[in-house]
């Protein structure tokens, strides 16, 4: 409503459109004093900012909305001071609403002066409510003083670029980083020329991404402005503009090179160990007694065929793959072991592979042991010894196998000389008959021993007695059939009925003429017990007749290989040729495999 004041001096139309406009004005508020402070008017927008009416507070002092502290400093007789001595005193401080509320406001007091006399009659005191807006200046003013901090604060190089990709700003962690003296030292070089080989490219790629809202990330060589060299992982994101679009480009880069030395030098370390794990076929092992968790190297993969989720890396994963009847005596040889005072340990034992078998291993172990001497952990190497135990029983076997081989053959020739000379009509003719027969067994017996076996294969025998009678033409000795491998006494007897018959074909048989062939053919039957049945036939030879009178050439043909193993031998004089037939027991004959092959 109007004051008593402005009515007073209300003279015309102007006056009365000002008084109105002052009292429209309700986001300021408008106060009249006298010439000691007290408050002589109180428009509408002094009650909405203030909180008081004007009926509260005509009379009062002005000091009422000023805080105590300013009221003790005597603020407002100051401000009425510098009003009439300087015709205006402004200021930006803090109020007191009715309730006791604070608030910020920036206000002006002006002298009032009488146009006639000049002479000053009171003093006009507008306020504003600048609360808000000191708010948000503070909070901005914090939030800038926040992200200077965490900018000096950070030891990241922290880079902003315009999109050309030139540098705009660098925080202190990053000019000490690139070894700049100064901000300006590297202002307004181009980012991306920083970055030594792949790297400059990789920078580039990541400014695209960031341009186009997403984010760029790579690892890159760049040296400082004094060449120093250093590695550094990299992030660039996007700074939005009012638009939102991309108006510059934040870098954040970490210095990497001593964690990048520090993996180089563990990858070798890694490879070194990675090397030397598999440059041997021991099975190594690392078991923390304390967490009782076990550690493998490949070779447990390699060696024995496990793959990484069969294993369970404890100790009871281990000591169940060991033989159940060596598993408890190893287990309390190692826990005698743990709970002692010792160092190492070592054991014998067959462990189980992935295909079931059991390998015989020698393992040994190293303990390790704490300031107080309580184990904690236990490293070992586990070696497969199998191939070794076998050859040892081999080379046994080997011993005995030569004595017995040794006796059989001696037996035979004292048999063969025995049999040969009794029937011979001459001694030459028996010198030449022994001397073939002993070649014949020689060769069966070098083909065992070349073998390195105990059994030889009859389709190499064959070849290998037949050798001189096919040298010249090989397409009349017809030899085939599956292969089968033999016992060595049964070797020895077929490697001399093989030379008889060849003797006799080569004298009177399909051998002694230009136009006579054998066949030999053997095939493994179908019935059980498997037999093998084997045929020598003699085709396009002379007429054969049976001979009067059997010599020892027939009766070892007849007699020799059923003795040895329990085989049948028949032996018949067709007109068309000499057919021999053997028929024996496959288990007698030692068989492990059968292969179709033919020559």
């Amino acid at each position: 409503m109007p004051t008593r004041l402005l009515r007073k001096l209300l003279q015309s139309d102007r006056e009365r459109f000002l008084e109105s406009l002052l009292e429209s004005a309700t986001d300021y508020a408008i106060i009249t004093l006298d010439l000691d402070g007290c408050i002589t008017s109180w428009n509408s927008g002094a009650e909405q900012v203030l909180g008081w009416s004007e009926a509260e507070v005509l009379g009062q002092n002005a000091s009422l909305f000023f805080t105590p502290e300013d009221q003790d400093a005597e603020v407002p007789a100051q401000e009425m001071a510098i009003a009439r001595d300087y015709g205006r005193a402004s200021d930006e401080r803090w109020h007191v609403r009715k309730g006791g509320e604070r608030f910020w406001a920036n206000g002006s007091l002006m002298p009032l002066v009488d146009e006639a006399s000049g002479v000053i009659e009171g003093y006009l005191k507008i306020l504003r409510d600048r609360t808000e807006q000191r708010l948000a200046e503070e909070k901005t003013r914090q939030s800038e003083a926040f992200l200077r901090g965490v900018l000096e604060s950070s030891g990241d190089t922290i880079t902003v670029l315009d999109l050309a990709g030139q540098i705009e700003f660098m925080n202190e962690a990053g000019l000490r980083g690139m070894e700049a003296e100064d901000a300006e030292a590297i202002r307004s070089l181009l980012w991306a020329s920083l970055w030594e080989g792949d790297g400059a490219a990789a920078a580039g790629e990541a400014m695209s991404a960031a341009m186009t809202g997403g984010t760029g990330r790579f690892s890159g060589l760049a040296k400082t402005l004094k060449g120093t060299p250093r590695w550094w992982d990299v992030q660039v994101t996007p700074i939005a503009g009012s638009d939102g679009r991309p108006d510059r480009l934040l870098a954040i880069s970490r210095d990497v090179t001593d964690h990048r030395q520090a993996e180089a030098t563990l990858r070798e370390t890694v490879e070194r160990y990675s090397l030397v794990t598999r440059a041997t076929n021991d099975a190594i092992w690392d078991w923390d007694l304390v967490r009782n968790h076990v550690q493998w190297n490949e070779a447990l993969y390699t060696a024995y065929g496990y793959t990484p989720h069969e294993i369970e890396p404890s100790g009871e994963w281990w000591f169940a793959h060991i033989h159940p009847d060596d598993r408890q005596r190893v287990e309390d040889d190692i826990r005698s072991a743990i709970a002692g005072g010792g160092e190492e340990w070592s054991h014998e034992y067959r462990f189980r592979c992935a295909s079931g078998h059991y390998a015989t291993v020698y393992d040994r172990g190293y303990m390790v042991r704490d300031a107080a001497g309580r184990p904690v952990r236990m490293i070992g190497a586990m070696l497969d010894i199998t191939a070794r135990k076998r050859a040892e029983q081999e080379l046994e076997m080997v011993h005995h196998e030569l004595g017995h081989r040794l006796k059989n053959v001696l037996t035979m020739v004292q048999a063969i000389a025995s049999h040969t000379l009794r029937n011979a009509p001459s001694m030459e003719v028996a010198r030449e008959t022994l001397a073939a027969r002993l070649v014949a067994l020689g060769k069966a017996q070098d083909l065992l021993i070349t073998k390195s076996s105990e059994e030889a294969e009859i389709g190499t025998l064959a070849h290998a007695v037949l050798e001189a009678h096919r040298a010249s033409e090989p397409e009349r000795l017809r030899i085939r059939g599956p292969r089968v491998r033999l016992s060595p006494q049964a070797a020895l007897s077929l490697a001399l009925i093989l030379h008889e018959l060849a003797t006799n074909a080569v004298k009177y048989g399909a051998l002694s003429n230009e136009q006579g062939y054998v066949d030999l053919v053997w095939t493994v039957t179908e019935t059980t017990p498997a037999c093998l049945a084997l045929r020598w036939s003699e085709h396009g030879g002379p007429r054969v007749a049976e001979p009067q009178r059997n010599g020892f050439g027939s009766r070892l043909i007849t007699r020799g290989l059923a003795g040895d193993i329990g085989g049948d031998v028949t032996l018949s004089y067709e007109p068309a040729g000499v057919v021999c037939t053997i028929t024996a027991p496959l288990d007698s004959l030692a068989a492990s495999s059968v292969q179709e092959t033919a020559a």
